[in-house]
């Protein structure tokens, strides 16, 4: 390339960049000019995509978190307060980890409601939630007068929602476990779980172990549960005895559930399922 190219090259180099000034020029005082006639467009602008922000972070938590069940994300800590000591900002620290951080509002809520219910292995959060609902009016009352505990409360919850799982057919029967599972495949899977049977089987121990009148324990907490003085009259029983059967029966829960699962090893689900 001769002198005379080069020169040349260079002047096109030096036109297109003043050209790209004069376009960048031009556009920031367009945008100048537009803010003087319309000083609010700029906020509205602003806070339109604040609010696609906290759109897409809301949508990006609720698939994170309620999707595909990640755990709560950890805390932004601040640093250390001035005042507390290395010891205390420890336990403080530590705690705020624990805790995890705040989620949007809606997911948060969400969030909390499956923590609250982590600890149960079938039904729903939305299924216990609702369950410790419809018990409010009396088991929930007993429970806060100490007549019960929570684990009580608990096993109370539980056996309505295995109840309603089974609604459709009351009288039960303690079965086999191939007699209550579907062997029929679908996708390669037993249609109903083995953890279900489980619960079935406990129920239909408990309800058998139930002493006369069975139904008076029931509507004490399966269906819409009344209070035990409630159905001491129904059933022309004193009220400690209706109470006393009641307590006994929540405490019967329990063993009969583990008796269902005593009764069939893993190898024998294993086998039944093969």
């Amino acid at each position: 390339m001769n002198d005379q190219s080069t020169t040349t090259f260079g002047a096109r180099l030096a036109e297109r960049d003043r050209e790209r000034q004069d376009r960048i020029a031009r556009a920031r005082q367009a945008l100048a000019d537009r803010a003087a006639a319309d000083p609010g467009g700029v906020d509205r602008f602003n806070l339109k995509m604040a609010r696609f922000q906290a759109a897409r972070k809301r949508e990006q938590q609720r698939f994170d978190h309620l999707v595909l069940g990640k755990p709560r994300p950890a805390p932004a800590v601040p640093k250390k307060p001035a005042g507390m000591s290395k010891a205390e900002w420890k336990l403080e620290r530590k705690r705020l980890l624990a805790a995890g951080a705040q989620l949007e509002p809606g997911i948060e809520e969400a969030f909390q409601l499956r923590e609250r219910w982590s600890h149960k292995a079938i039904g729903t959060p939305e299924t216990w939630e609702c369950a410790e609902r419809t018990h409010s009016d009396a088991l929930i009352q007993l429970e806060r007068n100490g007549t019960i505990d929570k684990e009580q409360l608990e096993w109370a919850a539980e056996i309505a929602n295995v109840y309603r799982s089974i609604e459709a057919d009351v009288g039960v029967k303690v079965a086999s476990l191939e007699a209550r599972v579907d062997q029929s495949r679908r996708g390669g899977e037993v249609i109903e779980s083995v953890r279900r049977v489980r619960m079935h089987l406990a129920y239909g121990y408990w309800r058998e172990a139930l002493p006369a009148p069975k139904q008076m324990v029931l509507d004490m907490i399966v269906g819409d549960p009344i209070g035990y003085t409630v159905a001491a009259r129904r059933y022309s029983v004193g009220n400690l005895k209706a109470k006393a059967r009641l307590i006994d029966a929540l405490n019967q829960w329990p063993a009969c559930v583990d008796r269902a699962y005593r009764r069939w090893h893993d190898e024998q689900i294993r086998l039944s399922r093969s």
